[in-house]
């Protein structure tokens, strides 16, 4: 199968899996929601229904930022906290609700309703947090060995450094090769998840080495695969950013 056959493939099934996506979709958005409360409640504490309220809803004040940090000290660290804890809970429900999405997918032209949905989100959810757990491991790797390590190792090279510029573009360097190890953890868990639905497998460990050599072997079209939907996603914020004037995003 070539990389535009799949992706085309792909789209298809997608449109007739409408159930689990609205479901996903649904769930993430309340997720986002419950993130966005506190921070809402915050504002609107702070702000009240002064002339400020107007501003904000035109964009982002940076006068506003600054009176509101010093004013509610250690917000922004309960607001951060708030976020990350959910942002690990939507891992985890992800992790539950992925099968169910992923088994219409071996049997696409049979209508799925929310019943079937969760009955197959039941069957694979054990198997999906293994694999979460095995995925998290891997993103704990990624930043200890690439993240953390180089930006020691870099540090005690270019402790002495009169110059900046070799220091920034190493970092560079380094925040790149970063988020290319989770890019390509990422892919390997996605196509991991596919393996576990559709060939039955049992095993998350198994699946994940599955896949781990399935994206080794056939990088190049794996990344095509994975990278058409990241981009049409890119292509979305730059439509959004051309269609929406940049004073209703700033208001400083």
């Amino acid at each position: 199968m070539t990389l535009g056959s799949a992706i085309r493939q792909g789209f298809s099934v997608t449109r007739r899996a409408g159930t689990g996506i609205w479901v996903l979709f649904l769930v993430n958005l309340g997720l986002a929601a419950l993130a966005a409360l506190p921070i809402y409640r915050g504002i609107l504490g702070f702000t009240g229904h002064s002339l400020m309220t107007q501003e904000l809803l035109r964009g982002f004040s940076t006068d506003w930022f600054r009176d509101f940090t010093m004013a509610r000290p250690g917000a922004l660290d309960n607001y951060a906290a708030i976020i990350a804890n959910l942002g690990l809970l939507s891992i985890l429900v992800n992790a539950l609700l992925v099968g169910g999405v992923l088994a219409h997918f071996r049997e696409p032209d049979l209508p799925q309703g929310p019943f079937a949905f969760f009955r197959d989100a039941r069957r694979y959810a054990w198997r999906m947090v293994r694999l979460m757990l095995i995925g998290l491991f891997c993103y704990w790797l990624v930043f200890l060995a690439l993240h953390q390590g180089l930006t020691r190792l870099t540090r005690r090279w270019t402790v002495a450094a009169l110059d900046d510029r070799p220091v920034f573009w190493i970092n560079l360097a380094i925040s790149l090769a970063t988020l290319a190890g989770v890019i390509f953890v990422n892919l390997v868990i996605d196509y991991a998840r596919v393996t576990l639905v559709l060939e039955e497998e049992s095993s998350a460990v198994v699946a994940f080495l599955s896949s781990l050599g399935f994206s080794l072997r056939r990088l190049r079209k794996a990344i095509g695969v994975y990278a058409v939907p990241s981009l049409l996603g890119i292509a979305l914020l730059g439509i959004y950013r051309l269609v929406v004037p940049w004073s209703f995003i700033d208001a400083s």
